[in-house]
Order: structure tokens, then C-alpha cells, then sequence
């Protein structure tokens, strides 16, 4: 499950630069107007929501099939319920397509094409126990931590999009945003639940890994790559409701 420094840049690079040529799309999209949050009133919000956005009931839970993620607007933000809390869990842990996409993409982009635990080797029989070790550790492991702690810390674990115009603010915001969330009164607060879930998750990997006996110093190496790749996952789920319009041609 380790990923090398060049394997991070490359998926930093890599998310960036396909952001940046779809950038003219984005530019169309903000020219409606994102709205402050504290200006923005109730007929600003619709526009800055997309439709797979919406806070219906279904809306505020929807799961990207991409990176298995939920989005909550920073223009019109409401904090999850404790009923909401628990079916989200449940969608992104285990009932939802990017529940496993993510750990099929990784699995195969940071796992298989590395060789990585090589004990595992290649293959299909390699890559299944690769995916099945990134099931474990992202889907039960760490959105186990994460929900149980952001709930007692009273964080929300959705990303938080941007209300701000502007492709750069809309970048720097994604990337601030792997280590900070929304508490209850809708501010800014450190993303604790969800960091602390990475390393706890790099921690719990070592009970089925090969080869890793040192429990500590593999989790912070691993947990802090973890961290690191959630800043292209974020500019990704940042620009999904652009990506899913001009790409995937969805109204």
C-alpha cells in the first residue's frame, strides 16, 4: 500500500493539469456567479448548486462515483443530522460505486504498478489482494475512525466546496481543505476525524501486510502519503459538477 514521493507528484501533477485544460469550462461555469456565504440569499443559492448538489434528502448524501465522496456547499450549508450521519457512512463505506471505484483506481495506480508489497505479487491474484487491503483499510478501517470521531468532534465529513469565483481560489481551496472541514455552526475548524483516520488506517493495514513489523514509522509514512493524495482527490471533487457537465455530458 506504500506510495513513493514520485508516485504522489505524478498523481498531483496529473490531477492539475487535466483541471487546468478543462479550465475554460470551469471559467463558464463561475461567470454565473458563486455566491459569499454570507451574502448569498435564497434565490443566489441554486445557482451555485449543481444538480447532483442539491440539499434534497438524497442530494446532501450523494456519493461520488469517482472518488467516493460527499460534497456539502459552503454557500448554503446545512450541518448533517445524526440519521444523515449514519447513512452517509454507510453509502460511502459500503453502498454506493465509489466505495470501490477508489480502491480499484488506487489499488491499480499506486499498488499493482509499483509491485507494492511485492510479497503479494503480480496478477490478478496480486491486484485482488491489493484492492481488498485498500477496502479495508479506506472503506471499513478508516471511515470507521472518521465518522465515530467527527461525530463526538461535531466535524462534518463531506467535503466542503468552495463559494468563491475563480479557478486559482477554487485550487488553493481544495488544497486547504484536505486538512480542515466545517464544524456544526458552519466554520472552519481542523479536518481532525478525517486525518487522524488516515494514519489510524495505515496502522491497522500492518496486521495483514507482509514485510511491515514497525507500526508506528509505517503509519506515519503511509498515513502522511494518504494525506498528501487527498489534495488531487479534493481539486477533483472540487470541479465534479463541471467534469460531470462538459465531460460526461450530464445537465
Amino acid at each position: 500500500m506504500q506510495t513513493t514521493p514520485d508516485v504522489m507528484r505524478l498523481a498531483l501533477v496529473g490531477a492539475t493539469l487535466a483541471l487546468l485544460a478543462l479550465q475554460p469550462a470551469f471559467g463558464q461555469a463561475n461567470g454565473s456567479g458563486a455566491t459569499n456565504s454570507v451574502t448569498s440569499g435564497a434565490t443566489a443559492a441554486p445557482q451555485a448548486q449543481a444538480p447532483d448538489q442539491q440539499h434534497s434528502a438524497v442530494g446532501r448524501l450523494s456519493v461520488n462515483p469517482v472518488t467516493g465522496q460527499t460534497t456539502a456547499m459552503a454557500s448554503d450549508y446545512t450541518p448533517l443530522t445524526g440519521a444523515e450521519r449514519w447513512k452517509l457512512y454507510f453509502k460511502q463505506s459500503y453502498w454506493s460505486a465509489g466505495a470501490y471505484v477508489g480502491p480499484l483506481l488506487a489499488a491499480l495506480a499506486l499498488d499493482q504498478s509499483t509491485g507494492d508489497p511485492k510479497q503479494w505479487g503480480g496478477g490478478f491474484a496480486g491486484y485482488g489482494r491489493r484492492v481488498a487491503s485498500r477496502v479495508a483499510a479506506g472503506d471499513v478501517v478508516q471511515n470507521s475512525f472518521q465518522f465515530v470521531a467527527a461525530a463526538a468532534l461535531k466535524e462534518d465529513v463531506r467535503y466542503i466546496a468552495s463559494d468563491q469565483p475563480g479557478f486559482t481560489r477554487r485550487i488553493e481551496h481544495a488544497i486547504l481543505y484536505s486538512v480542515l472541514t466545517y464544524n456544526s455552526q458552519g466554520r472552519p475548524t481542523p479536518n481532525l476525524a478525517n486525518i487522524g483516520g488516515y494514519y489510524v488506517a495505515s496502522a491497522a493495514s500492518t496486521l495483514w501486510l507482509p514485510g511491515h513489523n514497525k507500526v508506528a514509522s509505517y503509519a506515519l509514512s503511509d498515513g502522511s502519503e494518504a494525506l498528501a493524495l487527498s489534495v488531487p482527490v479534493n481539486m477533483f471533487q472540487e470541479f465534479w459538477p463541471e467534469i460531470s457537465r462538459k465531460v460526461l455530458r450530464r445537465k
